[in-house]
């Protein structure tokens, strides 16, 4: 089934969207569409599509912005639409498409992109799981690891052509956001310059959307941010002697950084009640399982003056390395030796006890830990 595209735009200023969906089951279901404002969801309209799965939604918007089509509780997909727009849409095999309008159409073929690699994702998922108690499992797992960092990369050479394809289009902010199942494509720390880049040109051409000025201002803390690590990355140049740490394991036994043991010691530095740091200790997970065999080891130290609170995350997210806390939290003396300015941090060590690198995310460890320990 093909959908000729339309670029019509409504005289009025009035928007619409319509097309077909699959006829649904459920008579009592309904299509919403619903506004995404800067600090919460807005329902818009709702339709009760025919009985081909026929529908139309008109409205008035003030501003170019983002939209989500739902259908009951589910949320099929996100469209962007200018003031006047005449955006089509169609489902097939459960897949939602739009085309026309200003933006609507161009974002889409960008978004389609990404559900074909999270296909993809899928099936190497699947490979794996089917491979575990296969004698050669390790093969496969570097093999499939290996074919997600190269799905990855195309997907952020693909995002780097739209934003320079496109430098005038508001779906800027929401390709700069993108990720592929949980991963994002552009990380904020190693790919900052694109999220920099997207920020002057959204100011430029779309300065007025509430938007755009949100996005602004987190870029604002970004550069911030940013800043202070790029010191702190300075007083902890690679070749340096890492500064020594002695803390309180979960039974209360002081234990201390030793980095001989392994080939090389992750000093991993985060807090329960930090939700960047929440997210790492997953992908921190992921790392661990990859390059335990190879001589990775983790000496995770928490700052949090709870220490209840802190064994309770240790075993929610499952960290089974060496966990250490300090109840001082941000007053510990390793906020201090170790220049933490904001969480979580990752600091690589060699046998010798010296920093081999300070990284910013878990994407830009794991990628060094490749080519220390992958290959």
């Amino acid at each position: 089934m093909t959908l000729l595209a339309s670029c019509s735009q409504q005289k009025d200023g009035m928007s619409v969207i319509s097309g077909n969906i699959e006829p649904v089951t459920d008579a009592n279901t309904y299509l919403r569409l619903v506004r995404i404002d800067t600090l919460a969801y807005t329902p818009v309209d709702s339709v009760k599509p025919g009985s081909d799965g026929s529908f139309s939604f008109k409205l008035l918007p003030e501003l170019p912005g983002f939209y989500l089509l739902q259908s009951g509780r589910k949320t099929l997909a996100p469209v962007v639409v200018f003031p006047g727009d005449s955006i089509r849409v169609i489902s097939e095999k459960g897949i939602i498409s739009f085309s026309g309008g200003t933006e609507a159409g161009i974002f889409d073929n960008f978004r389609q992109s990404l559900l074909a690699d999270e296909a993809v994702v899928d099936s190497l998922g699947t490979v794996v799981m089917l491979a575990r108690d296969l004698d050669n499992y390790a093969e496969f797992k570097k093999s499939t690891d290996s074919a997600w960092a190269a799905l990855m990369l195309r997907a952020k050479g693909r995002s780097i052509a739209y934003l320079n394809e496109h430098p005038d289009l508001l779906s800027q902010i929401l390709v700069v956001n993108s990720k592929i199942r949980q991963t994002f494509i552009f990380d904020q720390a190693t790919d900052s310059l694109w999220f920099y880049m997207a920020d002057k040109q959204l100011t430029g051409s779309h300065g007025n959307s509430p938007h755009v000025i949100a996005f602004h201002k987190r870029i604002k803390t970004l550069r911030t941010a940013n800043h202070l690590e790029a010191r702190a990355r300075e007083n902890m140049k690679p070749g340096k002697k890492a500064p020594a740490i002695s803390l309180p394991d979960m039974n209360g036994r002081a234990i201390s950084l030793n980095p001989i043991r392994s080939k090389y010691t992750l000093v991993y530095i985060w807090s329960p009640t930090d939700g960047p740091s929440r997210r790492a200790n997953l992908e921190l997970k992921s790392i661990h399982e990859k390059y335990r065999t190879s001589g990775l080891e983790v000496f995770a130290v928490s700052l949090d003056n709870f220490p209840e609170r802190w064994a309770a995350a240790v075993n929610l997210d499952k960290m089974w390395w060496n966990n250490v806390n300090d109840t001082l939290a941000m007053n510990s003396p390793v906020v201090k030796d170790w220049y933490v300015t904001k969480l979580p941090v990752f600091v690589l060590v060699d046998q010798q006890g010296k920093i081999v690198e300070r990284f910013t995310s878990a994407n830009s460890l794991n990628d060094r830990l490749w080519v220390e320990l992958g290959k």
